[in-house]
């Protein structure tokens, strides 16, 4: 996809591109919407510059960093955060000639960026994850195969977790009835699902309690939210914002919150990489399938089913359309 070919509101939105411990004495090479970008480290904090010098177009990536400024690896031209020539080797006098420079935002551990001059206002996380009644912790996820809003819809799919991690997420056994309320308003939506506590696996019993209540949120463009309740509350969720790297790549940035108990941090941190480890796995696999399978026909003919509930909320997120407002009540896996 071109730059002016993306979904207006993933194009003028603020997006994370790498965790603030990535970025060190080094220059680091990141791809935002098919962008090639650097990131380097200033006095005055993190810069973004568009990952060519504007001399011959080496990539400043394999350059260093000098004082603040960016070097290139090619001529020794340096630049500084807003992208500026300071430096010409072999010379006294500095070029008229500037590296494209992008905002920047740091929040959370995590450096934020946006390609346009006409940025939305900066989103934020959901709460939970500054709550300090929670243990909440960053897991460095590898990127997935397919297009940002596939990705998207996969995490908060209900349906595909009976199938394609039985036994992991949901019993194997037949599907229990789950019962849904979707509820929308301008800004989310929200599933929440009630479902028998037989339907949990062994793993999620011990580590969930007695969960009486589960949801799904979706804040456009490209923040998910999975919570598990019980009579006291939120008791875990997981937040999940997806980065475009390009049209078929979406990195995902996933904080895991657990609200603070007897168990240490990092026990509770140890047992949720070991179950999700396999969860991710399978979806991953199935991700670079399907994404193989709209090359091969291609492009997507997707058909929308009763269940879908987030699909064409989501392609209303990803474009800046009001998300259709209300609240819908149905049940998952009504007995025929």
């Amino acid at each position: 996809m071109s730059e002016t070919s993306w979904p207006m509101a993933l194009a003028r939105s603020w997006h994370p591109i790498a965790y603030r411990s990535e970025v060190k004495k080094a220059p680091l090479a990141v791809v935002l919407m098919g962008r090639p970008l650097v990131v380097f480290e200033t006095v005055g904090g993190v810069a973004v510059l568009e990952d060519r010098c504007p001399h011959r177009n080496a990539p400043l990536s394999a350059g260093r960093v000098v004082e603040s400024q960016i070097e290139c690896p090619y001529h020794g031209w340096r630049f500084d955060a807003g992208g500026r020539c300071r430096y010409v080797a072999g010379s006294n006098l500095t070029a008229n000639a500037s590296a494209r420079s992008f905002s920047v935002h740091e929040h959370a551990g995590i450096v934020w960026t946006c390609l346009t001059d006409e940025e939305t206002p900066f989103q934020g996380l959901p709460d939970v994850i500054n709550d300090l009644t929670f243990d909440t912790f960053w897991w460095h996820l590898p990127s997935s195969t397919g297009a940002v809003d596939d990705a998207i819809e996969n995490l908060l799919d209900p349906v595909h977790a009976y199938f394609l991690h039985p036994g992991l997420v949901r019993k194997a056994s037949r599907a229990c009835p789950v019962d849904v309320e979707l509820s929308v308003n301008l800004s989310e939506a929200v599933a929440r699902y009630t479902e028998p506590h037989q339907a949990m696996t062994l793993l999620q019993r011990l580590t969930e309690g007695r969960r009486s209540l589960s949801w799904g949120r979706y804040r456009p463009p490209t923040q998910v939210q999975i919570g598990f309740e019980d009579s006291q509350g939120l008791q875990a969720s997981i937040s999940v914002i997806f980065s475009p790297v390009d049209a078929n790549t979406t990195r995902p940035f996933a904080a895991f919150s657990t609200r603070r108990g007897v168990l240490p941090p990092f026990l509770k941190r140890l047992g949720l990489i070991v179950f999700h480890r396999k969860v991710l796995s399978q979806d991953l696999a199935m991700l670079s399938l399907q994404s193989r399978q709209l090359s091969r026909f291609g492009g997507a003919d997707y058909h929308q089913g009763p269940v879908d509930m987030f699909g064409p909320l989501i392609a209303h997120g990803l474009n800046a359309k009001p998300l259709p407002q209300g609240i819908r009540t149905f049940r998952l896996f009504e007995p025929v």
